[in-house]
């Protein structure tokens, strides 16, 4: 059985930033989100995205429609002030982002042109995996515990 993070207080949270944001809501905006979550908290490729949530190439297109819209703006910048706190450098802190961003199709990536060929690239970090908490908090979830 597939754990869900999204309790029906944390979606009316993140379902009044979505409109917000002007991004629409369908009859399964919901598992969409639980799907971009899960794959943001595991560091996980889109494709691994369990098939109970939504098809990963749905997850993928609203991740990228919503990003469009500026959704993902505030998660980037809280991720990348974690790993400052975290004591990563700036270079590591902009690597890493860098990383995920073209992991999650946001930016491209393009051959390295200056490279020679048994020359490796040494500023490639592995994913890191991201805190729910973290991911809910910056889409204005307010709290994330039941009263």
């Amino acid at each position: 059985m597939l754990r869900r993070v999204l309790t029906d207080v944390m979606w009316e949270q993140l379902l009044a930033t979505l409109k917000l944001k002007g991004c629409y809501d369908t009859k399964n905006s919901r598992d969409v989100m639980e799907a971009i979550i899960w794959k943001l908290r595991t560091g996980a490729p889109w494709r691994d995205i369990p098939h109970e949530l939504c098809p990963w190439k749905t997850a993928f297109n609203r991740f990228n429609r919503w990003a469009s819209k500026g959704l993902w703006s505030d998660f980037f910048l809280n991720y990348e002030a974690k790993l400052t706190k975290s004591g990563y450098s700036s270079t590591e802190v902009i690597s890493e982002l860098i990383n995920m961003r073209v992991e999650l199709g946001l930016e491209k990536s393009a051959p390295l042109e200056f490279l020679e060929e048994d020359q490796q690239p040494r500023s490639i970090l592995p994913p890191m995996r991201v805190e729910t908490r973290l991911i809910l908090k910056s889409l204005g979830v307010k709290f994330t515990i039941q009263k």
